[in-house]
């Protein structure tokens, strides 16, 4: 075996006596000292396809109100119903027992009131960006199942769920399945996105993180298809040979398996071993906090600073990014095609390409200028250029007509710095304690705060003119730039991740 045989002692990492000190290493050193290579390749594309099979669940939802209006005669108040089953199905996987019941109830009630205001603009970003508030509910299975466990888990009734959809009789049994298939969702996500960052090394983690975004397109795709690719994520996470992430392993003081998995991942990438060693952990200090629950370690001091911060975060996104995918086709098309009676479709998919540009952009730039840089380019950088805009009179002339247009490209070019690097920071920034935990209560923070400023937007956005709505969109883009930026209580581009506090502070 690669590292020998694995020291399961209870006391810190010292040299044990008549032991080289060079022979102990920590799993995040082992995890670095592997160069990229094949295993890296197929993680990503591995991780780029579940990626897409997530969007086919997800966006596929206004390419299913036609059929719905037609099929099950479905009206304003049954396709909203539909579009909020996300928000509403993952809420209830939140919450349980009395309280739960009666939290469940009062949920419906503001629910029903708030999609009455909002289905009017029957689009899809303002459903999508709401849905995955149940993330937090994968937290009790990540804990118990593993990243690979839940996922394994999860798979087979999120394609037994899509298939039923199919001939589901009615929009009652429709709302219910797709309620339950958001439990599916929003667990899934979770697992996924902490399973595939607990592999990477610390130089590159940036770039490999960056690149799976690929993979988020937009999908015109049916439940059958969405269930055919549960079932390929399935067969392919129940297949791969690298098992459990060797980080959460090592948390949960499994040393024996991890370094088992640590093994498989060198002999996969083709590396040549290297000189026989231990993985160091202190597992003391790990046996004490396996009696905490996560819930409560975030709690300390380190850690809820962490956390507020990673709300903060989010929480511009919910009243930025997202406000700015549901509202933005409408204002682009007042601003620069107001004598059309249609979206002005090219120019909206030149600003797709935009935005995949920036994507690809990232992936080489994004550990280079750190997290810090990406959150100045996502939030304030782009609230510059959509400002410009609206100082544009882009009828008046041909040349303002491009700048204005050049503008949009380039701001949609720079939304996803700002989007990607908070899901990174916010995985980078906890250890694998709570790790998962942390990003579902950010998610679900997200989706809520969504929907108040989605409320809170669709009172004022046909009201004001097309300018002054994207100049208040700016204007929040740029207090977000400058929020990320001075409030960073830590950089954590091509900085270890941790896995507990530990008195040797070493990260494990």
């Amino acid at each position: 075996m690669i590292f020998g045989k694995i020291s399961e002692r209870e006391e810190s990492c010292e040299t044990p006596e008549g032991e080289d000190e060079g022979g102990l290493v920590t799993v995040t050193e082992a995890l670095d000292a592997m160069a990229i290579g094949p295993f890296h390749v197929r993680h990503l594309l591995r991780m780029i396809f579940f990626w897409a099979v997530l969007s086919m669940t997800q966006e596929c939802t206004p390419y299913l109100f036609p059929g719905l209006r037609k099929f099950l005669h479905a009206d304003d108040w049954a396709i909203a119903s539909f579009a909020a089953a996300f928000p509403l199905g993952c809420m209830g996987a939140v919450v349980s027992g009395r309280s739960g019941r009666v939290l469940m109830v009062a949920l419906l009630v503001k629910y029903h009131g708030l999609l009455q205001t909002i289905v009017a603009s029957e689009r899809e970003e303002e459903q999508q960006h709401r849905g995955v508030v149940g993330s937090v509910a994968a937290s009790f299975l990540l804990d118990r199942l593993g990243r690979r466990g839940t996922v394994i888990a999860i798979s087979p009734f999120a394609v037994i769920l899509g298939l039923a959809s199919m001939a589901a009789p009615s929009m009652h049994v429709l709302l219910a399945l797709r309620s339950l298939q958001s439990v599916a969702f929003s667990t899934t996500i979770t697992a996924l996105s902490a399973w595939y960052i607990e592999f990477l090394p610390t130089s590159n983690r940036g770039m490999l993180m960056a690149a799976y975004s690929l993979g988020w397109t937009n999908w015109a795709s049916f439940m059958a298809v969405s269930a055919a690719g549960f079932a390929i994520l399935f067969l392919t996470m129940y297949m791969a040979e690298e098992s459990e992430s060797p980080r959460f392993l090592v948390a949960c003081g499994k040393l024996g398996e991890a370094n088992d998995v640590l093994a498989k991942l060198y002999s996969s990438n083709r590396q040549p071993p290297w000189k026989p060693a231990q993985l160091c952990l202190n597992v003391t200090d790990a046996g004490a906090n396996g009696h905490r629950s996560a819930w409560s370690q975030l709690l300390e001091k380190e850690s809820r600073q962490l956390l507020f911060f990673a709300l903060a975060l989010f929480g511009v996104l919910a009243s930025t990014t997202v406000l700015l995918d549901t509202w933005g086709p409408e204002l682009y098309h007042a601003l620069l095609a107001p004598e059309s009676q249609e979206l002005p479709t090219r120019i909206l998919m030149l600003f797709n390409i935009g935005d995949l540009s920036g994507v690809a952009m990232s992936i080489i730039i994004i550990d280079r200028i750190g997290r810090a840089g990406s959150f100045a380019i996502g939030f304030f950088v782009q609230g510059v250029l959509l400002a410009i805009i609206t100082f544009i009179d882009a009828t008046s002339h041909p040349i303002m007509y491009s700048l204005a247009v050049l503008c949009g490209t380039l701001g949609a070019a720079c939304r996803c710095f700002g989007w990607e690097s908070a899901q990174m920071w916010t995985l980078e920034a906890f250890p694998t304690e709570v790790r998962a935990v942390a990003f579902g209560i950010s998610t679900a923070a997200m989706r809520l705060l969504s929907i108040l400023s989605l409320k809170m937007s669709s009172e004022y956005v046909h009201t004001l003119s097309a300018s002054a709505s994207l100049r208040l969109l700016a204007a929040m883009l740029i207090a977000g730039g400058f929020l990320s930026t001075g409030l960073l209580p830590k950089e954590t581009a091509k900085e270890p991740i941790s896995e507990g506090v530990v008195n040797t502070g070493k990260h494990y």
